[in-house]
This record gives structure tokens, sequence and C-alpha cells, in this order.
């Protein structure tokens, strides 16, 4: 067994036996890992306080790659920020981003980039921005990241070039053209500037992204259209959404 060291970001925690805690952690260097800490409920000091979920850590761990179960034997907090759990609408968007980020993730699978997307969307609630826009930049960023990248440059279908009549299948994954609108019934509409919005997203810089202007229409379009997209290719029920505003 080798010792291990990573930041970490907490997913998930559960009670085992009376003691002790197994945690669902999101490494910067591992990947998705799952960590045993023994006697913390009792003796939390010895930790320095209890892990909390979307906390960011320093993780000290005997890696076994034989079991799915590592022994933690350091997990410090670096920031469990306190500006988000002092406000429900902002701890309810960290919770949602933190199920979204699980549910893309596979045990082992490194993915710096998924990593720093976190923290940065975190860091960013933590501030003055709308946790709607947040949420926005953080779906459309997962889901460049992870590989479930819906396809808006061409037809889903036929690949051929859009020409801005087309329309937006959830189920398929991208965009249909007007000869293609047949292979979904429940294809929708999409205004430019919604296109125009998730390409800008996804190929500005964070900061630059949080200062996007986005009209009321648009918006909502965009909400309607990666929660539908995040439903059917997730194939899982997000359930930290139903408490978002």
């Amino acid at each position: 067994m080798a010792i291990q060291k990573s930041e970490a970001i907490i997913l998930k925690t559960h009670g085992f036996r009376e003691t002790s805690l197994i945690v669902n952690f999101f490494t910067q260097d591992f990947g998705k890992i799952n960590g045993l800490i023994k006697g913390i409920r009792t003796q939390p000091q010895r930790y320095g306080g209890m892990p909390l979920v979307f906390s960011r850590n320093l993780l000290v761990f005997y890696d076994t790659p034989k079991r799915d179960l590592n022994l933690v034997t350091q997990c410090d907090a670096q920031d469990q920020f306190p500006a988000i759990r002092a406000d429900l609408e902002k701890s309810n968007y960290a919770k949602y981003f933190i199920e979204l980020l699980d549910a893309v993730t596979f045990a082992h699978d490194k993915n710096e980039k998924l990593f720093e997307l976190a923290i940065l969307a975190l860091k960013a609630l933590c501030g003055n921005f709308q946790s709607q826009q947040i949420a926005r930049i953080f779906e459309i960023r997962l889901l460049n990241l992870s590989g479930f990248k819906p396809r808006l440059d061409a037809c889903v279908h036929c690949q051929k070039e859009i020409t801005g009549q087309e329309k937006f299948s959830s189920s398929l994954g991208g965009i249909l053209c007007l000869r293609c609108l047949g292979q979904d019934k429940n294809a929708k509409a999409v205004l430019k500037g919604t296109l125009a919005s998730i390409e800008y997203i996804e190929n500005s810089i964070w900061k630059k992204a949080l200062y996007l202007k986005i009209n009321r229409n648009i918006a909502s379009e965009l909400a309607n259209i990666l929660s539908s997209f995040l439903d059917i290719h997730l194939d899982k029920e997000i359930k930290s959404r139903k408490f978002l505003i």
C-alpha cells in the first residue's frame, strides 16, 4: 500500500459502524475515490473536525488498488466555504454542483480540469455573482469536460452545417437541421442568442463568462435546455435540483 496525498472535494459522507465515516472524494490527482476515516465520529478533533460536503481538503490516504476503500489518515480542511454555508440558496447550488460532478465522474478517472471547474464554481458562489448564471456556466463547462457536450456546430443526425432555422433535440444530443426534424418530434426551436451564449461560455475564460450579460429569455431557455439534456444523458435524477430557485 502506497501513501498518497492530494487535494480533494468531499462529495458525500456515510456513517460506518458507530465511530467511523466512509467519505466519497473527488481528488485532483486520482479522480473519484472512497475513503474510510476511522474513529472520526467519536474523536473529530483528531482530524481537525468533521468532513463537510463540498469542502476542499488536503487528503492523505493509503492507496489500495485492489480494494474500493482507502484508509484515510489525514483530511485537513483547506476551505469550507463559510460564505456559502451561511446562505441557503448558495448552499443548495453548491450541493447541486457536487451532485452533478459525482454523476459525470467515475472511480479513479483523473480529471484535473473538472476539479478546477468545481473549485471555481464554489469560489464564485462566495462572491456577488448570480447563482443561476454560475450554474449555467458550470453545467456547460461540465458537459464539455466530461464528454457529454451537445452537438451545436452541425446537425447531430446528418452532420450538415447549420443555417439558423434548426431545432434542439435533447434526446439526440444536439441540433437537428430542417431535413432531419422527423428524427425527434419533440425537438424545440432555440434562440440564436442561446447558442451564441453556450459557445461563448465554452470558449471564454471563467471570469469573462461570469460577466456575460444574458437576458431573461435566453437565461430561461438555457436553463430548460440544459436541464432536459442532463436528465436524458446522465440517466440519473439530480435530486438537489428541486431545491434550486
